[in-house]
């Protein structure tokens, strides 16, 4: 009797191995938002621990200080400048010993601008818990002539993902408390219209915060996400002061680049609260609190279009208006709000003694 031996088959038809594919492409498909939501919830996560800290670091500051830092502070220049003031570091300089960065606060001579070289090293110092796990955390390579002093090499620039509340608008004094003529407006004129925790030559005490310490913005976040690559080197400086590098207004609501037309470098998406989150930006109070705010916010209303070709115009939104303008330039106006015209909820949370009535649910 001859046996027919068979063949076992050692392998999957086209049709099984198609089959397969494609279950394996459903279940990938089903997986990957939930892993996605998972990395974003562990990003913004930390990002709330990076804000917490600064508002913590700010806290003890004033302790120590008796005010919070300046948001900007001038110097009078030397050198080629001689005779002139010089925008200088911001409050996350000076907030280094208190953010336990003390071998960063101690490569700055205080004595010297911040922008001369002398104290080129700090610039490019990345200091992690200043950067959002979400945001574009790059290093960037900046031109020497942002410096007032020429540099053989291009010096780098670190960025932040978080700045100061200055409050509902940008105020440039442009002067320097205690010193007289040359100055575009005066010191005084300025103090009146800083109506948020951080400005120009400011000296919050914790007394000022009358509307409450938990209904007071004093960080938030800064993406540079949406500018344009040149305005992104230009925006979001760890070291400046500067309104645009670590200081933003409540003038247009968070994430203006979602809800506002406008170029990639318009003034509003740089002078603005931004994030990478999803659906709003994390902010944090003056009592340590830490609180995620939404696009939706209740805001001051109408907007007007925003354009790249006229920045200057960009930094006013319609429902403000100016209410005197310094010696020569647009930079030097102080504002209010329109008549008829209500800040909104948000606006309200970013001033430290508007004497507003927030309800715990608006926000």
């Amino acid at each position: 009797m001859i046996r027919v031996r068979q063949t076992r088959r050692s392998g999957f038809t086209l049709i099984e191995l198609l089959v397969v594919i494609a279950i394996i492409a459903v279940l990938i498909s089903l997986l990957l938002p939930a892993v996605q939501s998972a990395r974003e919830a562990a990003r913004r996560a930390q990002c709330v621990n990076n804000l917490k800290q600064l508002a913590l670091a700010a806290a003890n500051y004033e302790s120590a200080n008796g005010a919070y830092p300046p948001g900007l502070y001038w110097s009078v220049l030397t050198g080629a400048y001689a005779g002139s003031v010089g925008t200088n570091c911001g409050p996350l300089v000076l907030l280094t010993p208190q953010m336990e960065q003390m071998q960063v606060f101690n490569t700055i001579n205080f004595l010297q601008n911040v922008f001369y070289a002398v104290n080129v090293t700090c610039h490019g110092i990345q200091i992690n818990s200043l950067n959002c796990p979400s945001d574009d955390n790059q290093v960037r390579t900046l031109p020497v002539d942002y410096f007032f002093e020429t540099l053989p090499t291009g010096p780098r620039m670190a960025y932040s993902s978080y700045a100061g509340m200055v409050g509902p608008w940008v105020v440039n004094t442009w002067s320097i408390p205690g010193l007289g003529s040359g100055q575009r407006a005066s010191h005084g004129q300025a103090k009146a219209n800083q109506l948020g925790m951080f400005n120009v030559c400011s000296d919050v005490r914790i007394a000022q915060v009358t509307d409450g310490t938990s209904n007071t913005i004093l960080f938030g976040e800064h993406t540079a996400v949406p500018l344009a690559a040149s305005a992104k080197q230009d925006w979001h400086w760890w070291t400046s002061g500067n309104h645009g590098d670590t200081q933003i207004s409540s003038m247009f609501p968070p994430n203006p680049q979602r809800r506002i037309t406008g170029g990639a470098g318009a003034k509003a998406f740089i002078f603005s609260a931004s994030s990478m989150h999803p659906g709003g930006a994390n902010f944090a109070f003056v009592d340590g609190s830490v609180k995620f705010i939404k696009d939706t916010i209740n805001t001051a209303q109408p907007f007007e279009p925003l354009t790249a070709v006229n920045p200057i115009s960009d930094t006013v939104a319609g429902w403000v208006q100016v209410i005197s303008t310094g010696a020569s330039t647009t930079w030097d106006q102080t504002f209010a709000p329109k008549p008829g015209i209500q800040m909104g909820v948000y606006q309200a949370l970013t001033t430290r003694n508007g004497g507003e009535v927030i309800s715990a649910d608006a926000y």
